[in-house]
Formats: C-alpha cells, sequence, structure tokens
C-alpha cells in the first residue's frame, strides 16, 4: 500500500503536538517537522530550493529526503540540504538495482551520509515499497562504525519483531525510532518508538493526538480507544482501494486546498471514494460539517 509522506510527531520532545499559527489543516495534523517525498523527481533535482525552502519556514524541524536511484543524485540533494539549513537528511534504499546485503546498503548510505557530514543522517525502511529486505536490526548492528552521523531511522514495516528488537538492541545509542504504519502506531509506542510519520496524520492528526496524550497519562484504554477508532477509518479505506490518490482526495476534502491530480501511472480518486471516505469520515467523528472546506474536490480526486 503506497501513501503520500505526511506528518512527523515528536511527541517525547513535544508533547503538546501544536502546529504552526494560520496552517490550514491545523486541527487535523500533527507537530511539523516534515520529511520531503520519497524520491525526489527531475523537476525538483533541477531546482529542489523552490521545494525545500518555502517548507522550512516556520517549521520546528525540517529532515528533507534525499534518496535517489543515483548514488550521484543522492549526494548532490544532501549537499543542497546542507547548504540551506536543513536539520537532517533521510535516504531510502536505492529499489531499482537493489544491495542484496547488509554491507552493501551500509555503503551506499555512507557515501550519501558524506556528502552532508554535519547533518544527522536517517535511514527510511520501508521494504514493502522497495523490495530490499534487510531486517532493520541487522542494518542497524554497528551502523555507527561506518556511518558516524546516524541518528535514527523511519521504520515503515508491520514487523514488529524486527522494531522491537531495533529499540531493544540499541537502547544506549538515543537513536530516533520514528514509526510509520499509523494503524499499529500504539502498538509501536509500547515498544519505545520515540515519534511517527504517517499521511493519515495530516487530517487524522487530531485523533492520533489525543491518544498520545492519553498514552503519556498512561490511560491505556482510553489510548487503545483511539486507535481502533483511526483502525475503523484505515481498514474502511484500504478495502476501497487507498494509496497517493485517495490521500491527495481526502486532504483537498478536509483542507480545502486543492492538491492536484496524481502523476500517472496514478489514477485519480472516484467521486465514489471521496464520498464513502467523507461519510466514513464524519461517521467516526474525524469532522464535523463545519470542518469541511470549500475546496475544488475534482482537483483533488
Amino acid at each position: 500500500m503506497s501513501r503520500a509522506p505526511g506528518i512527523l510527531a515528536s511527541w517525547r520532545r513535544a508533547p503538546s503536538l501544536s502546529v504552526q499559527k494560520g496552517s490550514q489543516t491545523a486541527r487535523h495534523t500533527c507537530h511539523p517537522e516534515v520529511p520531503l517525498g520519497n524520491c525526489f523527481l527531475p523537476v525538483y533535482k533541477a531546482n529542489p530550493l523552490t521545494v525545500t525552502h518555502p517548507w522550512a519556514e516556520g517549521l520546528d524541524q525540517v529532515i528533507i529526503h534525499v534518496g535517489a536511484l543515483s548514488l550521484k543524485e543522492s549526494q548532490e540533494l544532501a549537499q543542497h540540504a546542507a547548504e540551506i539549513g536543513a536539520d537532517g537528511i533521510a535516504v531510502i534504499a536505492p529499489f531499482f538495482f537493489k544491495p542484496w546485503t547488509k554491507d552493501i546498503l551500509i555503503n551506499f548510505l555512507k557515501e550519501v551520509a558524506a556528502a552532508a557530514p554535519a547533518l544527522p543522517f536517517y535511514y527510511y525502511h520501508i521494504p514493502a515499497l522497495t523490495g530490499v529486505k534487510i531486517r532493520a536490526e541487522e542494518l542497524l548492528d554497528g551502523i555507527l562504525d561506518k556511518i558516524p552521523t546516524f541518528q535514527g531511522l523511519k521504520f515503515s514495516d508491520t514487523d514488529l519483531l524486527d522494531f522491537g528488537q531495533c529499540v531493544d538492541q540499541n537502547r544506549q545509542q538515543q537513536f530516533a525510532f520514528l514509526f510509520g504504519v499509523d494503524e499499529q502506531l500504539l502498538s509501536a509506542l509500547v515498544m519505545g518508538a520515540t515519534g511517527a510519520v504517517g499521511s493519515t496524520y495530516n487530517y487524522l492528526g487530531k485523533k492520533t493526538n489525543q491518544m498520545l496524550e492519553a498514552f503519556e497519562r498512561k490511560d491505556f484504554s482510553l489510548a487503545l480507544n483511539y486507535q481502533f477508532c483511526i483502525q475503523r477509518f484505515i481498514n474502511f479505506v484500504v478495502k476501497l482501494g487507498f494509496g497517493v490518490s485517495q490521500t491527495k482526495a481526502i486532504m483537498t476534502l478536509v483542507s480545502g486546498i486543492p492538491m492536484g491530480p496524481p502523476r500517472l501511472p496514478l489514477q485519480k480518486a472516484s467521486r465514489e471514494f471521496t464520498d464513502s471516505a467523507e461519510a466514513k469520515l464524519k461517521s467516526l467523528d474525524f469532522l464535523s460539517f463545519t470542518d469541511l472546506k470549500d475546496g475544488n474536490l475534482e482537483a483533488g480526486s
């Protein structure tokens, strides 16, 4: 299941999870620390400043994703991130010519990190999309010896055994463990997740914040109820067919900001999907009629 990159919530450091004033989606999102994209497209590579610099204004922290299929392009993007004052960089594994062993992947990541040696470095682990099946636990073993700037990873996989062992085996390292499966976040919290990155936080952020606050208060029963509520919506849209296109449609619905159509080969979400998603959001009390904006749904769907 492919989803758009979303908002990063780091509640251990900022438990209030407030967002910047004036954001049109502030009622629905989490703390704004935003990693940008999975792999930059050529238009962004030509002038990434036009993409990254506006995002940096008003945000507490910006981690720029510099992953690409070409090592040279990743290095150039990493250098650019350093030049514009990013707070960190993140890299996904190359997924056409794949690294099949830990050492090969580490060597690739090491070369990217070296291009911005002053920036904290994060690994984006999402094997369902990259096809790179190297376990994160294995990758982290001894990683600081190879990449001294390594600070943590975004873990976008349902393998909670692997995630738990990442945390357990690295308790002394103070790594950031950012979880990327929204519907399993509460389970990851119990295992020691320190933050989260997810597309649904763009419009389910209020309920997620409430879940995080309940967890911090050790009201685990209430936190579980919030997680189940989030799961009901995600389960509903997954059955309809849920991906980047559908996420854009929901974001247009919630914010009123036209997100535009997806690029081919993705197809725009159907009006039937948008109507069904809207009805489900209302039925679960994620949205009231006053929450909905007068956005151009056709542009986003």
